[in-house]
C-alpha cells in the first residue's frame, strides 16, 4: 500500500529545494501546500482540497514573494481580485480529482 501522506510531505519538501516560496507568496505553493499539510495532518482528501481551494483564493489578497506575480504590480492585482494563475490552476486540478 502506498504512504500517499509521506510521498507528498517529501514531495512538497523536495519542491522546497528548488523554490523560496513559502505560503503565503501568491504562487502554486499556497494551495500545493495547504493541501499537503491537510492531508498529511489525517485530514480526508476532499477536506484536504477544500484546504487548498481556500488557499487559491486568499492569492487574490497576498502580495507577491515569488514566481511571475511578483513582476506584476500588486496593487492592481489585489484591487481587481486576481487570483495567482499558477495557484488556481492547482485547485482546479485538485478539484477535478475529486469529482472523478
Amino acid at each position: 500500500m502506498i504512504d500517499w501522506s509521506g510521498a507528498l510531505d517529501s514531495a512538497l519538501n523536495r519542491l522546497y529545494t528548488y523554490t523560496r516560496a513559502r505560503r503565503p507568496s501568491r504562487t502554486l505553493v499556497d494551495p500545493l501546500s495547504a493541501f499537503v499539510e491537510s492531508f498529511v495532518s489525517g485530514k480526508n482528501f476532499v477536506e484536504a482540497v477544500g484546504a487548498a481551494a481556500t488557499a487559491a483564493e486568499q492569492t487574490k489578497d497576498v502580495d507577491a514573494k515569488a514566481g511571475r506575480s511578483a513582476y506584476v504590480e500588486s496593487e492592481s492585482l489585489k484591487k481587481e481580485k486576481v487570483a495567482d494563475p499558477g495557484a488556481w490552476g492547482v485547485k482546479l486540478i485538485l478539484e477535478a480529482l475529486v469529482q472523478e
